[in-house]
């Protein structure tokens, strides 16, 4: 899509020149504000729906979940990326003024959304039954889980691209407003279900929910789509998604690649991945935190390019983001090392061997989120190839160094290192790539500096402090004095940030 000469006379765009989002940093914060706060909401209902379910079920059967759950988010790339090409479209036409190409796109998108889902559904409802027939270990929770997997490919597919156009639009109440609904749906109906069905009641729960959020949907859409099909247009969308599809893709397979090694290289791997399952619990809670600036921002890199189609200002509101979004990742990433392990090992004693995976993954996470804004970047401003380049060599590194840890016997601790070291690769990478290339020296050495000065003093200080013992009670005296400690360093690195960093002028435009 291209961008009219007149948008992007200087001066012309509202925060152009100034490393501020077109509609301001104030209402981007207030959108922050918003979504973070919901999203805590939610990290609450879903820390305690983890917890629930791991009371209610064993670690084999919650490693089973796990892997439904993987099955059912590979859905979200069966529609060869048509898309995520659309809602860039939306968000850059939201900059260039180009609202009726994007409109066309949408509907374009909708109906090859829906054929791939319903193509992708039927395939594993046919896995599931054939392995239904097959008897044998895969036979009963497996299979029947698979099956439900199908039908909930089908209408999580709709129901999300609805909350991508939504998202696109910046349109925050909407879906704060969903996100709350399935929190407490998520918590309520599937954990009752749970409880009275086990894992089968688990499974039809969250297909109930995702109903709900198909009924919520259709009231407060974004959109009107209609059935459209363009051939030649489909293919512009497709050439321009199919590379943010591929890194989407990989991403994912980044993100889970030590639980399929574990289902892979352990001969006790459900029980193995179960307890595993504790440190992706607290660091999906941690990637999540680093989600909300990705949600609010990602869609305003677009908008900022439509308007200006200046790479290095859209380079420098990365920036600024990943500088706050690195402060936020420090304070919960350090109290996370000290309270996840004397904690969890008193709420969940069959899960202990997941503790000190969990001190080792939490490090990792924090790179993983506080990389965000540069991933979005490179996507906003059409060089997706870059970070398909980058995330793909971050996937070798992550399967070579977790390979080498199970076959030289470190188990799931050795996993968590391994994937921590692939996690800080990608990082360095993918800003190098992106950053490194487009911002003025002077920008990059503030935002190392700044992303330092947010992470180092407060991990350095919270790794000496996390406990994995297996006391089955918890000092919580002393709990609080290194929770304390932790916050204390963080509010003085903070301090020096906000003056350092000029954020009170950055806030007044």
């Amino acid at each position: 899509m291209s961008v009219p000469a007149e948008t992007i006379a200087a001066g012309a765009v509202p925060g152009a020149r100034t490393g501020a989002p077109v509609t301001g940093w104030r209402r981007a914060v207030g959108d922050w504000l918003l979504v973070g706060g919901t999203t805590l909401f939610c990290h609450v209902i879903g820390a305690a729906t983890s917890l629930l379910l791991r009371v209610l079920l064993d670690p084999a059967q919650m490693g089973i979940w796990q892997t439904m759950k993987l099955l059912l988010s590979y859905g979200n790339y069966a529609n060869l990326g048509i898309s995520k090409g659309a809602v860039r479209e939306l968000t850059i036409a939201q900059g260039s003024g180009q609202q009726a190409r994007a409109r066309e796109g949408l509907n374009l998108a909708f109906t090859v959304n829906t054929i791939t889902s319903v193509f992708y559904g039927t395939v594993l409802v046919a896995v599931g039954v054939w392995l239904s027939s097959r008897g044998g270990a895969f036979s009963g929770t497996w299979s029947l889980g698979v099956m439900v997997v199908g039908l909930l490919v089908v209408v999580a597919r709709y129901v999300t691209f609805h909350v991508t156009i939504l998202r696109g639009q910046q349109s925050f109440v909407a879906t704060s407003r969903l996100a709350v609904l399935e929190g407490l749906l998520t918590l309520g109906v599937g954990g009752l279900a749970t409880w009275q069905f086990g894992l089968p009641g688990l499974y039809f729960g969250t297909l109930a929910v995702m109903l709900a959020s198909l009924v919520f949907v259709r009231r407060f859409r974004g959109a009107s789509l209609d059935w459209a099909w363009n051939a030649a247009e489909i293919r512009r969308l497709i050439a321009i998604g199919g590379p943010i599809l591929l890194v989407t893709t990989l991403f994912t397979l980044f993100r889970s690649l030590d639980k399929l090694m574990i289902l892979a290289c352990l001969s006790d791997r459900e029980y193995q991945l179960g307890c595993y399952s504790l440190a992706l619990m607290v660091t999906a809670q941690l990637y999540g935190l680093g989600g909300i600036a990705s949600m609010v921002m990602g869609p305003r890199y677009g908008e900022k390019f439509g308007a200006s189609a200046d790479r290095a200002e859209v380079a420098r509101l990365a920036a600024r983001t990943g500088e706050l979004q690195a402060m936020a990742m420090a304070l919960a990433g350090g109290l996370s090392l000290v309270l996840a392990g004397p904690v969890l090992g008193w709420l969940l004693p069959r899960y202990r061997p997941g503790l000190l995976p969990t001190v080792w993954l939490i490090p990792g996470a924090i790179l993983l989120a506080v990389a965000l804004p540069a991933n979005q970047y490179l996507i906003a401003i059409n060089r997706q190839r870059r970070a398909l380049a980058v995330v793909a060599v971050a996937v070798v590194l992550a399967a070579a160094a977790n390979y080498q840890a199970l076959t030289a016997g470190w188990g799931i601790v050795g996993v968590a290192m391994a994937t921590t070291a692939a996690y800080a690769c990608y990082w360095a990478l993918v800003v190098g790539v992106s950053l490194g290339v487009d911002l003025p020296p002077g920008e990059q050495l503030r935002y190392l500096g700044m992303t330092c000065l947010a992470l180092v003093p407060t991990l350095a200080v919270a790794w000496p402090l996390a406990q994995v013992d297996s006391s089955p009670s918890v000092d919580w005296l002393s709990l609080a004095g290194r929770a304390a400690s932790v916050a204390s360093v963080w509010s003085v690195s903070a301090a020096i940030a906000w003056r350092v960093g000029g954020w009170r002028e950055q806030l007044a435009r």
